[in-house]
């Protein structure tokens, strides 16, 4: 059967590789071989588009051995073996290109040439039926993707390459200042319990009648993470990403109360200006948790609970007194009477009159569209004005699949005028250029909404090999499939992380045992010895896997010290201070440190040197002349090489810089 080859790793096959800017001529070729019947013609089949789609498709022309010569790793094909190519232009509008090949015999036969899964979509798959699927972006466009971004998207150079490091504050420091006297002040609400013992069990049982409300508390400040700014810069930390600040009901924060003042617990507005101007000092960058799809229903905006000296939506519903705020949410048709007679489910939960994220009644969903509410985060004088102006460096934007494209691009257009060297970072858990949600693609990473996103898509290749889940052959596709779809700026910036305070624990998932379903069982696990050692193995590896991708490399409180535990709210307990840092931390930081201090490893170019089942090696290199992959000049070494092996017992890694092994 006839044998259609394309690599889009290959600028022999796709000139130029990757995603590209708006306008930009692209040259697609495919070999052919493998056959014997006489071929009539080969198209290139298109669909492009993103709010919607236009389909179309090009004859290509068959050239000759004189024209073109076959790159090297295809001399293994036949001497007849036939190259057609196409030249087209992308659209002047960003969105994606999918293409696909057809081959059409003399006898009226016909193959076609899809991206095989297998290889993550890098490489074709000869078929003899072509799949079947829909071309208006209601459903996955199985074609090879071109990911078109605007021709000026730029992302900040100080994210590039960047060291990150996420603190969730109520759990990372209390502070030499600490008044405990003050904290239990705001003890005061009847759902809280506090916490006197810094060293105390996380909370998973909550009060009467409601249960856990994540609302169990330890008091750390931001003055606790201001004292300890110096220590994190000596690590090589360039950038800190907050979980919210703001003040809210809950000790996640992700319930804003009050979107222009900090949360009492944690200190001041002006201990958070405080933080803003000595981590800039000492040159770290600081990112905010921007939570716009909801509010708290503890909030000066909803006032479910009559806590703030503000007519809310509740209180318009309930009292008939107008409020600025009630436009802001969904409430159902027979709200007013439903808060009287409330509705109950079959479980015995009451079932809330408005529109709430994922049926939490705490979290009343917003309407992004109210011209009010735009107004309020996106104005002159909004919300991410106020802190971008406080001195702010960026906002990571919470759900933000969730938010619909047209706020996000009012989001961009406001962060970028207040300052262009601010950082947008979603949260999206799939592969963001080709995400389809609320029934279509979405306009995420083509430079008119976010700069980058948090690389779960990267996370989720490194944990599947270093899990023996794949191979290293696999990861190495993945790892080519990010860089070929993902545009240059914000794959350079993407958050490449291991765990966060939405996953497990990067150690127990790696090293522990599945997770029990009850968190009365989930408190009680925690790794063995032997587990813990496998568990320190495999988290370098997949560390040395950071420092070698482009990306920032994240690091989440306390993983440097190999924390366990599973889901919220265990892997959200407080940092062990006075805990005795072994060989495993030490690694960790020496790991941090050479990335920040390396250039070419923060903005080099990259390539995979070689994969097999349990290697990879993979490169991080300058030009002859100096120049990285944004054409610039750096200083410092121009080659680093970073391996790493899985085994049975865990995990093994090194690192040449310029020919010399610095860490095994």
């Amino acid at each position: 059967m006839i044998t259609i080859t394309h690599d889009v790793t290959s600028s022999f096959y796709r000139s130029p590789k990757g995603a590209v800017a708006t306008g930009t001529q692209v040259t697609l070729r495919l070999l052919l071989s493998n056959y014997s019947d006489s071929i009539h013609s080969v198209r290139l089949f298109y669909v492009y588009g993103l709010e919607s789609f236009s389909e179309g498709y090009v004859l290509m022309r068959r050239e000759s051995c004189e024209e073109i010569e076959k790159p090297a790793e295809e001399s293994r094909y036949p001497d007849d073996a036939v190259v057609f190519s196409a030249d087209i232009r992308m659209n002047d509008e960003p969105g994606l290109f999918f293409y696909w090949f057809e081959v059409r015999f003399e006898d009226g036969r016909y193959r076609w040439g899809f991206p095989d899964k297998s290889t993550e979509g890098m490489k074709a798959r000869t078929l003899k039926s072509s799949p079947s699927f829909r071309s208006d972006g209601s459903e996955v466009i199985p074609g090879f993707q071109i990911t078109v971004h605007v021709a000026d998207f730029q992302t900040p150079d100080w994210m590039k390459g960047a060291v990150l490091y996420q603190i969730f504050p109520d759990r990372y420091n209390r502070g030499s200042q600490f008044d405990e006297t003050k904290a239990l002040e705001e003890m005061r609400f009847p759902e809280r319990i506090w916490h006197s013992d810094w060293s105390e069990e996380v909370d998973i049982a909550g009060k009467e009648p409601e249960g856990y409300e994540a609302c169990d508390f330890y008091g750390g400040t931001l003055s606790g993470i201001t004292e300890k700014l110096e220590s994190l810069a000596e690590i090589g930390v360039t950038v800190l990403y907050l979980n919210p600040v703001l003040k809210a009901k809950s000790n996640h924060r992700y319930d804003t109360g009050d979107y222009l003042n900090v949360d009492p617990l944690l200190g001041s507005n002006e201990d958070l200006l405080e933080l803003f101007e000595k981590a800039r000092g000492l040159g770290i960058r600081v990112i905010m948790d921007g939570v716009f799809s909801h509010t708290g229903s503890d909030s000066l905006y909803f006032n479910r609970h009559d806590r703030y000296d503000s007519v809310g939506a509740w209180q318009e519903k309930r009292d008939g007194t107008p409020s600025p705020y009630t436009s802001w949410f969904r409430f159902d048709d027979d709200a007013e009477k439903r808060m009287l007679e409330p509705r109950m489910s079959e479980n015995g939960n009451m079932i809330a009159p408005y529109e709430c994220w994922w049926d939490f009644h705490s979290l009343p969903n917003v309407h992004e569209d109210d011209l009010t509410y735009r107004e309020f985060i996106c104005g002159p004088d909004g919300v991410l004005a106020r802190w971008l102006r406080a001195g702010c460096s960026g906002v990571r934007l919470d759900v933000s699949d969730e938010l619909p494209d047209s706020f996000l691009r009012l989001l961009r257009r406001r962060v970028k005028a207040e300052n262009p060297d601010a950082f947008i970072l979603g949260e999206i858990w799939e592969e963001p250029t080709a995400r389809i949600s609320y029934g279509h693609y979405r306009d995420f990473l083509f430079g008119r909404t976010h700069d980058a996103v948090m690389g779960y898509a990267f996370r989720k290749y490194v944990i599947d090999f270093l899990k023996g889940n794949t191979n290293a052959i696999t990861l190495r596709y993945g790892f080519e499939h990010l860089c070929t779809v993902t545009p240059f700026e914000a794959l350079f910036s993407q958050m490449n992380l291991l765990g966060s305070h939405d996953t497990k624990r990067i150690i127990t998932k790696l090293a522990g045992a599945p997770q029990p379903p009850k968190r009365e069982d989930q408190i009680r696990l925690t790794l063995s010895s032997v587990e813990r050692k496998r568990g320190k193995e495999l988290v370098l590896a997949g560390m040395l896997l950071q420092l070698a991708f482009p990306g920032a490399m994240a690091v989440y409180y306390g993983d440097e010290l190999g924390m366990e535990g599973y889901e919220d709210p265990f892997n959200r307990r407080t940092y062990p201070w006075g805990t005795p840092e072994g060989d495993f931390t030490a690694r960790v930081r020496r790991l941090m440190k050479l990335r920040a201090s390396t250039p070419v490893l923060r903005t080099g170019r990259f390539e995979v040197l070689e994969a097999d089942r349990q290697t990879i090696a993979m490169r991080r290199y300058l030009t002859e002349s100096g120049e990285d992959a944004f054409g610039r000049q750096v200083l410092g070494p121009n080659e680093v090489v970073v391996r790493v092996t899985r085994t049975k017992q865990g995990a093994t890694g090194s690192i040449e810089i310029n020919g010399e092994i610095v860490y095994s």
